[in-house]
């Protein structure tokens, strides 16, 4: 992929968002393809729009930007969550050289950043990372390629004394640490629960340790779930 002309690389696009946006608008399906027809310059069937808002099929980015034009909104009114920091730069409405002078770094470093969705910035270029991009800490933490040492320590945490795990949480995941706190609380209780089960009818048992065994393996994402709830952003590291 070539990095030349600034391209926008969206998140992946959200049928409900835009079933949202177009209800708040009141408009009908018909309406909003004819729009995205005369945007695109070539027929546009309604029954397609259906299947985006249905989310049988998805979207390309031009054809997102050619909805989000039909009503009246931005691109990233229509999409999701950030996984990659090309696409929290397109969140952010900036180009990469744009970034790349916020950042503190040379253009080469943050294509390069962007092409491997790989962060290695210095403390104040992570501060200014996190604050300019405000990349979603899931996404932050797959960038700086710790995702498999935050589910080992949260693997530890649900397995014995949580709070002791806290800090060394804190230092992978840029959250304030009484947020992470709550959130390593309700993860233990919830594994704790599952392994109480285990005293219970052999099916009810088996069940319960199959949930077990799936909450361990995907235990990263059950954190981001918990701090998606509390709607809580990610901040600068002091």
């Amino acid at each position: 992929m070539s990095f030349a002309e600034d391209p926008s690389v969206l998140p992946p696009f959200e049928p409900a968002r835009a079933r949202a946006v177009r209800g708040r608008l009141g408009v009908t399906v018909g309406q909003v393809a004819y729009a995205v027809m005369a945007y695109q310059g070539r027929p546009f069937p309604p029954a397609l729009l259906e299947a985006w808002e249905a989310g049988t099929v998805v979207p390309d980015d031009s054809e997102v930007k050619a909805l989000a034009a039909a009503l009246w909104c931005s691109p990233v009114d229509l999409v999701g969550e950030p996984s990659t920091l090309a696409q929290c730069r397109t969140v952010a409405g900036l180009s990469i050289s744009r970034t790349a002078a916020e950042l503190g770094m040379t253009r080469d470093r943050w294509e390069d950043a962007e092409r491997r969705n790989r962060w290695r910035g210095n403390a104040a270029q992570t501060d200014a990372l996190l604050r300019v991009l405000r990349p979603p800490p899931a996404c932050f933490v797959a960038a700086c390629g710790r995702s498999r040492q935050l589910r080992n320590l949260l693997r530890e945490a649900v397995n014995g004394w949580w709070p002791n795990h806290v800090t060394a949480v804190a230092r992978i995941v840029p959250v304030e640490e009484a947020v992470l706190r709550h959130a390593l609380e309700q993860l233990h209780v919830f594994y704790q629960q599952l392994e109480g089960a285990v005293g219970a009818s052999s099916w009810a048992a088996a069940a319960a340790e199959a949930q077990a065994s799936d909450f361990l393996e995907r235990i990263d994402l059950y954190l981001w779930q918990q701090l998606r709830a509390t709607g809580n952003p990610p901040h600068a590291r002091a």
